[in-house]
């Protein structure tokens, strides 16, 4: 009886140390789970003291990815990859802008993508801004009011060829050449630069998102060319404010050119025009001009805008629709409504018609 208490009791011993094991062990995991959960989020990333600063370049082109390896390899923050995780959790790295920066030794992770997103830098370079949706000759006036070159200048180098970019040729002859290839973004270009150095570097930003979200390949695996795919880039951002309306839109223009429909974009129309209109009435749609959807078979003979990155993959990767309609529904939120039905596009049309008088 006394071997039988004594088995017991060690067992019973065994079994508390196995707990008291596996409580420590918890423990400490839940402890250093802690002290990486803390470490991860922290938002204070700088390696040195307040009143060091830190001068760093950003590449023309950088991704979120390339920002945080620079940040750590200057000792502005102390891990990129904490960064880039932080930049995720936050909604940050989309609109890191490049140049010249200064940041604190102690720099904080809320003040390091504050100055990024402003484009905050300390160099004395000349911004110009490209807004997406801007026209080629709108583009030309922003670029002379910094009076780096005059609006025809930049005109004459955007109706220039000589880039050393493969798609530059693939263009077809047309007046205003590079409509549309123009990339919308904010620039920071030397004080000496010329018209045909700012247009390169438009291009070479273009260059860029392409390659980032695979735009030639997908032009390639549809069959279109890289024009097309800008032209109804073009397109998309002339008519869409919504951007989860990109790819429906997209799903349109593809159906009614597989339909032999003429596409009829409104904003076809204003770009014929040549000049900005709040509305187009049916004398402006018989307007006998290339870039006219109305007046054309088919695509525009070009580009009618600047269009951003979403646009462009929206092209190159349109909606599974049988949509062949849309019209607006909400002008405040400028959504539309999207069908295959003709009747019921014409209903839609007439009840927004409706909320205009």
């Amino acid at each position: 009886m006394e071997g039988n208490r004594r088995r017991k009791r060690k067992k019973k011993n065994r079994a508390l140390g196995c707990i008291v094991v596996v409580v420590v062990i918890l423990a400490v995991i839940a402890a250093a789970a802690a002290v990486l959960a803390y470490k991860l989020t922290d938002k204070r990333m700088g390696t040195g003291s307040a009143d060091e600063t830190i001068e760093v370049e950003i590449p023309e082109g950088s991704n979120a990815d390339t920002v945080a390896s620079i940040l750590e390899e200057n000792g502005v923050v102390d891990s990129a990859l904490r960064f880039k995780l932080l930049c995720k959790l936050n909604g940050e790295g989309a609109d890191f802008k490049f140049g010249n920066y200064a940041f604190p030794g102690n720099a904080e992770f809320d003040e390091i993508t504050q100055k990024l997103n402003a484009g905050e830098t300390v160099d004395d370079s000349v911004h110009i801004t490209v807004k997406e949706g801007m026209w080629l000759s709108e583009i030309a006036q922003t670029v002379a009011e910094t009076g780096l070159c005059t609006a025809d200048e930049f005109m004459e180098a955007a109706n220039s060829r000589d880039y050393d970019y493969g798609f530059i040729n693939d263009i077809p002859d047309r007046d205003n050449l590079l409509e549309g290839y123009l990339y919308p973004e904010t620039y920071y270009v030397p004080k000496d630069a010329d018209a045909h150095m700012i247009a390169d570097m438009m291009l070479r930003q273009f260059d860029t998102v392409c390659t980032e979200n695979g735009i030639y390949a997908d032009a390639e695996d549809m069959g279109r060319s890289l024009d097309d795919i800008v032209i109804i880039a073009s397109l998309i951002e002339s008519e869409v404010k919504k951007d989860d309306e990109r790819e429906l839109v997209s799903s349109v223009i593809y159906n009614r050119l597989d339909e032999g429909i003429k596409l009829q974009i409104d904003a076809s129309v204003i770009y014929a025009m040549g000049k900005r209109a709040e509305r187009v009435y049916y004398s402006d749609l018989e307007r006998e001009d290339g870039h006219n959807t109305y007046y054309v078979n088919g695509l525009p003979v070009g580009p009618i805008c600047s269009p951003r990155g979403a646009s462009l993959k929206a092209a190159a990767e349109p909606a599974d629709t049988d949509y062949l309609y849309y019209v607006v529904d909400n002008a405040d939120e400028g959504s539309h409504y999207f069908t295959a039905d003709y009747d019921d596009f014409l209903s839609a049309s007439e009840k927004y018609k409706s909320t205009l008088n």
